[in-house]
Parts: C-alpha cells; sequence; structure tokens
C-alpha cells in the first residue's frame, strides 16, 4: 500500500524522508540491523540498504558488529549513528559582559569551550561573534555540521535579530553574516526559546513548559504540544518589557517599571549592593514579582512545568521557591493544577545546547 503523504512526492522529496527515517530510528544511541531498520521504517529491505549506504558515504552510521542470533547463516551487521561524523558550534550572547561558545558532537557533548569578554552596555559587534566562532572552529579537525546562536531579542524565521536592545542591535542578519564566512547551516535563536529546546531535547522535557531566562534582560519561551510559540511578529514570550510597578526606574524600552528593571541580573546586583543586609529579602521579592507576572500565563495555557534559569548566586532556590509559592497562590484551583518550578537540567550551557538542538533539527531532522 502507497502511503498516501509520498504518492504526490518527488524522489528527492521520498529519498530524504527516507533518511530522516533512518537517521531518527538509530539516533542517538540506538543498534538495528538493516533489516529491523527496514520493519521500524516500513521502507523496503532493497530501500533501506540503498539509504544505510548513502548514510554510510556520508559518515552518519557505522556498522558495529554482529547481531546475535541462533538461526543458520551469516548473521546480520548492526548500525550505529556517528556522533563524531561532525560537529556543531553553538554561541550564547546572552551574558552582558561575555559571549560564550562550545564544539559538541552530533550527541550535544561537549569538545572544547571558549569565553571571550566583551564591553558590556556598549553595542556588541559582529566582528566578535565571527572571531569567538573561527576560534571555535579550529578547536577541532571535524567538519562542521553547522553553527546554533542564542541571542537575546526578537529573531524572525531567516536569523535576522530584529531588535536586541540589551546588543544594541537593530535588524541585523547575523545568520546571514554567519553563513557567507563559515558556509555552513546556521540557526539564531531567542536565548530563552534555545532554552526550551534544550530541556526537550535533550533532557526528557515536557512538551509543554515554559522556561524563563534571566540574564541582563528577562525573556520567556513558550513550547505548547512540542511547538515553540513565536507569535506573528516573532515577539512571543517578551515579558521582560511587561510593566510590573509604573514608578519604577526607566527601562532601556522607554518605559518605566519593566520586570527587567526590577528582577534581571544589574537590577538584582545594583539592589544588593545598595543593601546588602536584606540580599535574602531581596531575592524572595524578586521570586514573587515573577511569579505574579506568570500567573496569567498559566491560566491561560495550563502550563504547569517552569524553568527558571539565571546565574545561580541570585536566581537560587530561594527564588524559584518565592515565584512557585506565588503562582500558585493566584492560579491554583481544582481547574489547574500545582505550578512546578524548578532549574535547568544543564545549568548555564542550556541555550548552548539548546542552539546544538536547533541545528540538529534543521540539518538532520533528529530532534
Amino acid at each position: 500500500m502507497v502511503d498516501d503523504r509520498l504518492s504526490g512526492a518527488s524522489p528527492a522529496d521520498v529519498r530524504v524522508r527516507n533518511r530522516d527515517a533512518v537517521l531518527r530510528a538509530l539516533y542517538p544511541n540506538r543498534r538495528y540491523s538493516r533489516s529491523e531498520l527496514s520493519r521500524i521504517t516500513g521502507m523496503s529491505k532493497v530501500s533501506t540498504s540503498d539509504v544505510v549506504a548513502d548514510l554510510m558515504e556520508d559518515g552518519y552510521l557505522c556498522e558495529v558488529g554482529y547481531k546475535n542470533s541462533k538461526s543458520p547463516g551469516k548473521p546480520a551487521r548492526m548500525l550505529e549513528f556517528n556522533t563524531e561524523a561532525q560537529v556543531v558550534i553553538a554561541v550564547d550572547l546572552s551574558n552582558g559582559d561575555q559571549i560564550k561558545g562550545v564544539v559538541t558532537d552530533l550527541k550535544g557533548t561537549v569538545l572544547a569551550r571558549e569565553r571571550h569578554p566583551v564591553c558590556a552596555g556598549s553595542t556588541l559587534r559582529i566582528e566578535e561573534v565571527i572571531d569567538l566562532c573561527r576560534s571555535l572552529a579550529e578547536d577541532s579537525d571535524l567538519p562542521l555540521l553547522g553553527i546554533g546562536v542564542a541571542t537575546p531579542g526578537f529573531v524572525d524565521e531567516r536569523g535576522v535579530v530584529l531588535e536586541a536592545p540589551n546588543l544594541g542591535w537593530l535588524n541585523v542578519d547575523l545568520a546571514g553574516v554567519l553563513k557567507n564566512r563559515f558556509h555552513c547551516e546556521v540557526c539564531v535563536a531567542n536565548d530563552a526559546d534555545c532554552g526550551v529546546s534544550a530541556e526537550r531535547s535533550f533532557a526528557n522535557g515536557s512538551p509543554n513548559m515554559m522556561f524563563i531566562q534571566i540574564a541582563k534582560g528577562v525573556g520567556a519561551g513558550l513550547l505548547v504540544s512540542d511547538h515553540v510559540v513565536h507569535g506573528s511578529a516573532n515577539t512571543a514570550g517578551e515579558i521582560g518589557h511587561v510593566v510590573v510597578d509604573q514608578s519604577g526606574f526607566e527601562c532601556i524600552c522607554g518605559k518605566r517599571g519593566c520586570l527587567e528593571t526590577v528582577i534581571a541580573v544589574p537590577a538584582l546586583k545594583r539592589r544588593i549592593g545598595e543593601h546588602p543586609d536584606k540580599e535574602e529579602e531581596i531575592i524572595a521579592q524578586a521570586g514573587c514579582i515573577l511569579g505574579q507576572a506568570l500567573s496569567v500565563v498559566v491560566a491561560m495555557t495550563d502550563i504547569t512545568d517552569v524553568v527558571v534559569s539565571g546565574p545561580e548566586s541570585l536566581v537560587d532556590a530561594r527564588f524559584r521557591k518565592a515565584t512557585q509559592e506565588r503562582v500558585n497562590m493566584l492560579v491554583h484551583s481544582r481547574f489547574i493544577e500545582e505550578v512546578k518550578v524548578h532549574g535547568p537540567y544543564f545549568k548555564e550551557d542550556t541555550a548552548l545546547l539548546g542552539s546544538v538542538a536547533n541545528v540538529l533539527k534543521t540539518k538532520l531532522n533528529v530532534m
């Protein structure tokens, strides 16, 4: 029986889908014979053998011994995904005083890392990002699959940073610049959206979650039914510029009392510096304010898995406990389950690994 989804597909489309099916069956560490792959994917044995041969030639699959069998005849060769076929470069631009990057294998294992200081409070120069990527590329002799970048601000589907006030960027075609320099796939995404991708792809996270990124600014990534919500203008999750204190400090966006003027890292450091004896109170209050801001989102989406990420010296257990208690006080009922607030699985590498996941999904479709 012919699959209706393939009846109008070109041979090239069918080939891509068959390759994807085999890669997904084996990724990241499963082993199957060709006949087992044929049964799993629903492809004929001939088609399976052809696809496997192509993937082995490209370096993505390798043979790893024989299948144990009591049946007569030659035992079947086992296949596995080759996580060392290529590498991925990932860069995180969300920290104010440095940009950082890693080189990983195709399973997300970090092979090398670098941090480059930048001038806090000034416009980030694209050449600084290029220099970091170039240096990371020199850390490995393996071919480069692609580059993933996590950035604060609004990013469109082409990888153009539409606006990132904390970087001083407006309509910066970061993906285009990096593609021209490195001649590979480049995936640029909002840092909080990258956090969602990391939790879901590498930490078995929920298909419905919120990821709150607290750094120089404050942003949120929203995953609903396994789909990242971007919004009609790629601004979904921009909670940092929601006003929570109309008489508060002026924000970089021009308003007063935005959430990021209260709970972002610079704001917390300033307040603790002014009142070091009240550090615990300041951190707990910031957590409460975040819980207040998230309560309507929780009520509207029914998402009860919330990851809150930031420097552990500030966004710690006290902060998350206060957020959880506040949001549950406001929305928990017989209609809405209790919200669980926890830290990111990968700590400071979360946005980086989310960028790796974006490249793997775009190039190999294994996420």
